[in-house]
């Protein structure tokens, strides 16, 4: 990822947050957090809707 000039890095706020996002048929999870070394990782994980994903 390159940084443009004109833009600014800012620092960590939270070190793990998670977001969701919500759809008929699916639902989708990602967590970030920030490991020992200071780099970002990301878990996703998709989950069904449907009765039988259950």
């Amino acid at each position: 990822m390159t940084q443009r000039e004109d833009s600014k890095i800012i620092g960590t706020v939270h070190p793990i947050c998670c977001g969701l996002d919500v759809h008929k048929e699916s639902i989708s999870a990602c967590v970030i957090y920030v490991d020992k070394d200071g780099t970002d990782q990301y878990d996703i994980k998709v989950f069904g809707t449907f009765t039988d994903d259950l």
